[in-house]
């Protein structure tokens, strides 16, 4: 019984591996070629900047790509800057999307170009806005809504000094938006913008020196900062008044020589050398106001009184004292 049936077995395998060689020869079946696309027709997987165009016509592509694309950024792109909502309409700075060229690409896809393997591709959208009509714009934002840099100033309130502190300002930094909005007008990756900005620094954060003359008290008061030194004065007469303004010191001179000035009462004194008899002491603070300034004076009796041809005299160790303590440009108001 055991050899029949393996003589049975042996004959089943034999039988079996004639087959073999049969299904090892048989042609295996030849893969379909896909049909060709018709033509003005995108392949099937195709997008343009991630809208899906596989499938359509030229047309129905274009009409899909400028509806959910490029509409939504023809539309004003919202800035801000110090707080405020401000608007840069693309159009009018030259935004443009390369639509029909993006389609010529996408054709490619399936005919010249083959798909990638997983079948999806996308193509993308370039776009460009033109930064000169961009900078324009944002240039007439800034000149609108830049908060300027305000400088240290000194004014009176009769004659009481008011200083003013400076402020530091605020603009739009032109370039860096320009760069910055012209991206974010394709991109819109968000609902607004706040403009590159930059601080502007005053030009000047402190007063310096000043000099207040009270003409009605006789006084010359000289500040800076928390410090102020404050002298007796002589000024002019009722005919030759000592005049009011801002003024500020333009010159320095130490012994100076007198020249009369181009007026009836000074005719014929002629210029008076350095010395105890010269008229402005040993030192000269010139002002801005026509030939007045402040002097020391060998009269000091005047002081206190309105007895000068409109110059501010001060004991001679007073204007010693003073005349250090200005510079070129010290503001003198006299009131």
């Amino acid at each position: 019984m055991t050899k029949w049936r393996a003589g049975i077995g042996l004959a089943a395998l034999a039988a079996v591996g004639s087959l073999i060689p049969a299904v090892a020869g048989a042609q295996a079946p030849a893969p379909v070629a896909p049909a060709p696309l018709p033509a003005g027709v995108i392949a099937p997987g195709v997008t343009i900047a991630g809208i899906p165009v596989g499938g359509a016509t030229v047309a129905a592509a274009r009409a899909a790509v400028i509806q959910q694309h490029v509409v939504p950024r023809r539309a004003p792109l919202l800035v801000t800057f110090r707080g405020r909502n401000l608007k840069v309409e693309p159009v009018k700075v030259g935004y443009a999307a390369k639509v029909d060229y993006a389609i010529k690409v996408a054709l490619l896809y399936g005919r010249s170009k083959p798909l990638p393997p997983e079948g999806v591709v996308d193509v993308p959208l370039a776009a460009t806005v033109n930064k000169k009509k961009l900078r324009a714009v944002l240039a007439l934002r800034a000149a609108k809504n830049d908060l300027s840099a305000v400088d240290a100033a000194v004014s009176l309130k009769g004659v009481r000094p008011v200083i003013r502190k400076p402020r530091v300002g605020i603009a739009i930094d032109v370039p860096k938006a320009t760069t910055q909005i012209a991206a974010a007008i394709v991109t819109r990756d968000r609902p607004a913008y706040a403009l590159a900005s930059r601080r502007v620094a005053p030009a000047r954060t402190s007063v310096g020196a000043f000099v207040v003359i009270d003409r009605g008290n006789f006084r010359l008061t000289w500040y800076k900062g928390t410090r102020k030194l404050s002298f007796p004065i002589a000024v002019g007469q009722p005919a030759y008044p000592t005049p009011s303004g801002d003024f500020q010191v333009i010159q320095k001179q130490v012994n100076p020589t007198w020249f009369p000035p181009s007026s009836p009462w000074a005719e014929g004194l002629g210029p008076v050398p350095p010395g105890v008899s010269n008229p402005l002491g040993t030192r000269w603070i010139g002002t801005s106001a026509p030939a007045i300034g402040m002097h020391g004076t060998p009269s000091p009796g005047s002081i206190g009184t309105r007895a000068s041809h409109g110059c501010i005299r001060m004991y001679i160790s007073d204007v010693e004292k003073l005349y250090p303590l200005v510079e070129i440009g010290t503001p003198v108001f006299i009131r």
